[in-house]
C-alpha cells in the first residue's frame, strides 16, 4: 500500500456544480436517461425485478408511469402522432419518427387516399395472425419493462410504430404505455 497525496490547486479554485449551459432532464441530449419526460411516481416495494439473472428478493424502487393518453381513442392518438418526431427506448431518449399507431384491432397509418390531396389517417384491420402477434408484442413490452426495469406501465393497449432517426430506417414497435383506451 502506498499513501497518495491529493494534488494542490495552486491559485486555482474549484467551481462547485455543473458548467454553464449543461442540459438536463427533458432537454438532455438523446441517449442520456431522463425520468423528466414522462409523468410518473415511484415507491419502494417488493416487485421481483430481475437482477443478474434472478428475481430480487429485496425491495426495489418501482416506477409507475402515469398515462397522459388515458381514455383517448387510438385514432385520435394516431392523428396527433403519425409523421411526428418522438423519443423511444425510454428513459434513454432515442429520437424516432412515428410511422403508425396500432391497437388490438387496427393499425392506423397516414396514406394518400386521393392524388393531389393531403394524406389522411387510414385504419387497416389486422389479419388473423396479426392479432396474436400484436397481443404478444404488447404483453412482452409490459413484461420487459416490469421485470427487467422495475417500471409499471399498466396495460399496453396502443403500440406506436417508430422508425429510429439514426441514419438507418429500420421499423420497430415501441410501447408508449397507454392504458385502457
Amino acid at each position: 500500500m502506498e499513501s497518495f497525496d491529493l494534488p494542490t490547486l495552486d491559485e486555482l479554485h474549484l467551481v462547485p456544480g455543473l458548467c454553464e449551459g449543461v442540459c438536463l432532464g427533458a432537454e438532455a441530449l438523446a441517449g442520456f436517461p431522463s425520468l423528466d419526460t414522462l409523468p410518473h411516481s415511484a415507491q419502494l416495494g417488493f416487485h421481483g425485478v430481475n437482477v443478474h439473472g434472478s428475481e430480487n428478493r429485496n425491495k426495489s424502487m418501482v416506477v409507475h408511469i402515469q398515462n397522459p393518453h388515458e381514455h383517448r381513442k387510438t385514432e385520435d392518438i394516431a392523428k396527433e402522432m403519425v409523421g411526428k418526431r418522438t423519443f423511444i427506448a425510454w428513459p434513454f431518449l432515442q429520437e424516432g419518427l412515428v410511422a403508425a399507431v396500432s391497437d388490438s384491432l387496427f393499425k392506423y397509418e397516414k396514406l394518400m387516399v386521393v392524388p393531389s390531396t393531403p394524406p389522411k389517417i387510414v385504419s387497416n384491420p389486422h389479419f388473423q395472425q396479426g392479432l396474436s402477434h400484436w397481443k404478444s408484442k404488447a404483453e412482452r413490452i409490459e413484461s420487459v419493462y416490469s421485470k427487467k426495469c422495475g417500471v409499471i406501465t399498466g396495460d399496453v393497449d396502443v403500440l406506436v410504430h417508430v422508425r429510429p432517426l439514426k441514419g438507418q430506417c429500420q421499423s420497430f414497435m415501441h410501447a408508449s404505455s397507454y392504458k385502457s383506451i
